[in-house]
């Protein structure tokens, strides 16, 4: 009957033999103290936590502010490689038969640009802006990088217009779109 009897234990969680958890806690580690400490703290005092728990608190949150500045970082990158000023051009003219404009590629001077027009939110057409602009000898851009482009429709009724440059992103998998210049109204009968 003596082996039923239960073992009090002051620092260890087990004495079993073998495989097992075995953490130990004394009253300074743990901050339980005695009931006697205990029993004389006010109700006003917090109770402190053990050292160990203080110290995962600190990495937990060191762990979360690291983890901010990374997606912090990441969403910068991101935004500045999709939208950075890559296309300058505008949409110079826009009826019911076509519309005419010009676009330049500041990363590639010189090179055919794919261009999309969208009439109202909607894919209308697309043109490759690939022969130099006649005349292109002043602007911001380099001499013979603007490259005209022409879309060709017939359409009746009121329309909002914007043309879009086409980047197409390593090995061609991701392609995005930078708009150029201002949207541009029309109404045609």
């Amino acid at each position: 009957m003596k082996d039923a009897a239960p073992r009090e234990q002051n620092d260890t969680e087990t004495d079993a033999e073998g495989h097992g958890l075995r953490v130990p806690f004394s009253e300074d580690e743990s901050g339980r103290g005695s009931l006697d400490e205990n029993a004389h703290a006010s109700a006003d005092e917090p109770r402190h936590a053990p050292p160990a728990r203080r110290r995962l608190a600190r990495l937990i949150a060191a762990k979360l502010a690291l983890d901010l500045l990374f997606v912090g970082a990441f969403a910068l990158y991101a935004h500045a490689v999709t939208f950075q000023h890559s296309f300058e051009g505008a949409l110079e003219h826009i009826d019911g038969h076509g519309a005419r404009g010009w676009v330049a590629d500041l990363e590639r001077p010189g090179e055919a640009v794919e261009v999309q027009l969208f009439l109202n939110g909607k894919l209308a057409a697309v043109a490759v802006a690939g022969e130099p602009l006649p005349g292109d000898s002043t602007g911001a851009t380099p001499v013979g990088a603007r490259r005209a482009f022409v879309f060709e429709f017939r359409r009746h009724g009121e329309y909002e217009a914007r043309v879009y440059a086409v980047r197409a992103g390593r090995g061609g998998e991701r392609r995005t779109l930078h708009q150029i210049g201002d949207p541009r109204y029309f109404w045609w009968k």
